[in-house]
């Protein structure tokens, strides 16, 4: 039985502890509607572009989103050169070697259309057209800071799922030590967002269902991170409501436009909530799994919550609650344990519904494979904000789980 909106308990701050100081950023201007893409001109007029260096992917560079964007461009007689190359998990050669095309091509702006990675790609190049060196010099644990903001971006994302339009961080890959890092720095969030569902009308069904599960994850981590503050827990309290309602029915029905649109708002509004509340172990597993498996970012968070989810209960029961109500399940009459296991129940539900993959056997990763996995998750730095304190054992016995399904 779901619960009614009347239905649904006011979640408020828990007023015997002081409340914690903090900091709530959302520094990226979004423009949200069907068509929202033919204001493209106009906004690269306002934050002062004279030529474009659209960054995109081949698959969307043929489509009908592209067409939309070049459509637009002629129209209003903006000049672009577009680099329609951009790879998943962008290594650090491709970045590189993208930073220098962009240096060439005499454009002062940067556009990103697609999915999380070319928007990752375009945050790098952008940030190196002002910052000297390798992208690899920037990543964590590199011997740079990125000190110069970035020339301007704007993010036009072709999925719902990764958020990256309005977030601090770039994913890239160091295929060398088969490790994914990320630049994270202010300077890097992109000023504009262009959110229109209309041209995420093509979606796939199983890079919809995926990418929905990498926001949901988004929400989840951030709500009960130990760095959640009211701000991003309201935030990731909707977006998680208004993925597991819509969810469902935009990987059933692609064409569902209401249903791409609310999951469009739900992926940026998770984005939202995980640059200010953080991230924790699935995302750490899941990093460390495409870094060394090159396993996609969304399968593998889906594959990793609801395990994670069950070892980070202890850490927060009245928050793993919550999420289960957000996510309609009736709680009512049930223990602090039981509701907050709910939550786990409602993620199974989901996962089972929009038929993404269920176990890492299904996508080819074997118990041989977890040590390694084990290795590059543990210095994740997020790992600190997750509100359980993990060793190895525990990210061992995640990965089990996920193995036996």
């Amino acid at each position: 039985m779901l619960l009614t909106n009347r239905q649904m308990p006011i979640i408020t701050a828990d007023t015997e502890e002081e409340m914690k100081d903090f900091i709530f950023k959302m520094p990226t201007r979004v423009y949200f509607g069907n068509g929202s893409v033919k204001k493209l001109p106009e906004i690269c007029k306002e934050l002062g572009g004279s030529k474009l260096f659209v960054v995109t992917g081949p698959n969307v560079a043929k489509s009908s989103a592209m067409a939309a964007v070049r459509e637009t461009l002629d129209s209003a007689g903006v000049e672009y050169v577009v680099f329609p190359d951009s790879v998943p998990d962008p290594p650090i050669e491709k970045v590189d070697m993208t930073a220098k095309l962009f240096a060439e091509s005499g454009a002062d702006m940067v556009v990103a259309l697609g999915g999380g990675s070319p928007i990752d790609l375009a945050k790098a190049v952008a940030m190196l057209r002002t910052n000297e060196g390798s992208v690899a010099d920037y990543l964590f644990g590199g011997s740079k800071t990125v000190a110069n903001p970035s020339v301007p971006l704007i993010a036009i994302p072709t999925t719902a799922g990764t958020g990256s339009e309005v977030t601090a961080a770039s994913v890239i890959s160091d295929t060398k030590n088969k490790i994914k890092l990320s630049v994270t720095h202010d300077y890097i969030i992109p000023r504009a967002a262009l959110i229109d569902p209309q041209i995420q009308l093509g979606t796939p069904a199983l890079v919809t269902a995926s990418t929905g599960m990498d926001a949901l994850t988004h929400a989840i981590e951030s709500y009960v991170s130990l760095n959640a503050s009211p701000m991003s827990d309201a935030m990731g309290m909707y977006a998680m409501k208004m993925i597991g309602e819509n969810l469902r029915v935009a990987a059933a029905d692609g064409s569902n436009i209401e249903a791409r649109a609310n999951m469009a708002v739900a992926s940026l509004i998770a984005g939202i909530a995980f640059m200010n509340g953080g991230l924790g172990v699935v995302h750490g597993i899941a990093q460390a799994m495409g870094g060394i498996h090159h396993t996609p970012h969304g399968i593998a968070n889906g594959l990793i919550l609801p395990y994670a989810m069950e070892r980070n209960l202890p850490g927060n029961l009245k928050k793993f609650g919550d999420i289960a109500v957000a996510l309609g399940m009736n709680v009512e009459g049930l223990t602090a344990r039981e509701a907050a296991y709910a939550a786990v129940e409602a993620v199974f539900d989901l996962r089972e519904d929009i038929n993404v993959p269920k176990t890492l056997k299904d996508i080819n990763i074997e118990e041989k494979d977890f040590q390694g996995i084990i290795d590059a998750t543990m210095p994740f730095r997020l790992l600190a904000i997750n509100p359980c304190r993990l060793v190895e054992n525990d990210i061992r016995g995640i990965l089990e789980r996920a193995y036996a399904g």
